[in-house]
């Protein structure tokens, strides 16, 4: 529909500067005024399609963009952009007035772009503070340059994937964390978006966030603050959390394995729930029996697989044919992978099988 009123409203126009011409240039009563009219409406059907779709995927684009940006953002950025164009406006003004004939709108025309331009960035860039000040911001939000003066060196910044997982509150609460929380208003809003989603899991993982969230921040024993620091520079959200972190110098809590990596590489400490959870397992030594299910055969030839109560995957020589058996292997080494420790084990004659009971001497 807007390609076809786009595209008659430019007919229109071309109509009427065709007839116009034709008629500035012939007598009245010519025919060529008629022609002049048909050619001018054929070039803008023409024309108009062209131009028509042009405006409607730059709109989608100009769209696709304000849905992204924050209306704090674009409020700011608006009043930004009307402000310091207007000052460009002004200062361009002499330009044209004393560069000869149309010398000086080109100058203007740049003025005030670069004007618009600059505004809206800045503006957009301090739209909290100019919405505060005039009185028009009422989140509950804090900047980390105003979080009890300095940001503790043990405060952690929490990640989406932290926030949704289930053993943040766990250890949270027992006190093994004793810095501050600081969620980026911008990982509230990643979570948000998750909670929204269609679909069914996404959606609960990101109701779960939120609700970790905000059962550490009723806690009393909790010492979590919500920031309102923005990374305009950045997009992803990963990029804006490590830029943020060493903004702050203070580490990450995540369980993104590839988000750990990068951070580390730039300098900045990673505490990942995984990693503590792995750590926390129990460690088999060589020659100790363990007791689990096997649940599928191995990649290589006579091999078993299963998994401990922890999680831990173990793989067994000779057990391919005893899945869906429980069985006591002894450990024979263990491997520290970068998803998790693997143990190696083999049958063990003398261990009790599936429904046995180990002899008593």
């Amino acid at each position: 529909m807007f390609v076809e009123i786009a595209r008659l409203l430019i007919v229109l126009l071309a109509t009427g500067a065709g007839y116009g011409i034709a008629r500035s240039s012939t007598a009245d009563g010519s025919p060529w005024i008629v022609v002049g009219a048909v050619l001018g409406a054929l070039f803008g059907y023409v024309v108009g399609g062209v131009v028509a779709r042009l405006l409607r995927r730059g709109m989608g684009r100009v769209e696709a963009t304000v849905e992204r940006t924050p209306p704090a953002q674009l409020l700011g950025g608006g009043f930004g952009g009307a402000l310091l164009g207007g000052l460009s406006l002004l200062l361009g003004i002499p330009a044209v007035v004393l560069m000869p004939g149309l010398s000086g709108w080109p100058v203007l025309g740049l003025l005030v772009w670069i004007g618009l331009y600059e505004g809206f960035r800045i503006g957009a860039r301090k739209s909290e503070e100019l919405l505060a000040m005039a009185g028009l911001s009422t989140r509950p939000l804090v900047r980390a340059s105003r979080y009890g003066g300095n940001v503790a060196p043990d405060a952690l910044l929490v990640d989406s994937s932290a926030a949704i997982d289930g053993r943040l509150l766990s250890i949270t609460t027992a006190g093994f964390l004793r810095g501050a929380l600081l969620v980026p208003r911008f990982v509230l809003d990643e979570l948000q978006g998750i909670a929204d989603a269609a679909e069914p899991t996404r959606r609960r993982r990101g109701r779960r966030g939120l609700e970790i969230l905000d059962s550490l921040q009723g806690d009393p024993r909790v010492s979590l603050h919500v920031l309102d620091d923005e990374v305009p520079e950045f997009e992803e959200v990963d990029a804006k959390l490590v830029a943020l972190a060493r903004r702050l110098d203070v580490g990450l809590l995540t369980t993104d394995f590839n988000l750990q990596r990068v951070a580390e590489l730039q300098g900045v400490s990673v505490l990942n729930l995984n990693r503590l959870a792995e750590s926390m397992r129990p460690v088999h030594v060589p020659g100790e029996v363990v007791r689990f299910t096997v649940s599928r055969p191995g990649k290589e030839p006579g091999q078993g697989v299963g998994f401990l109560d922890d999680g831990t995957m173990v793989v067994v020589s000779g057990a391919a044919q005893l899945v869906g058996q429980e069985i006591s292997p002894r450990v024979t080494s263990n491997v520290q992978t970068s998803v998790g420790r693997m143990l190696f084990a083999t049958l063990d004659p003398t261990a009790p099988a599936d429904g046995e009971v180990a002899p008593t001497g």
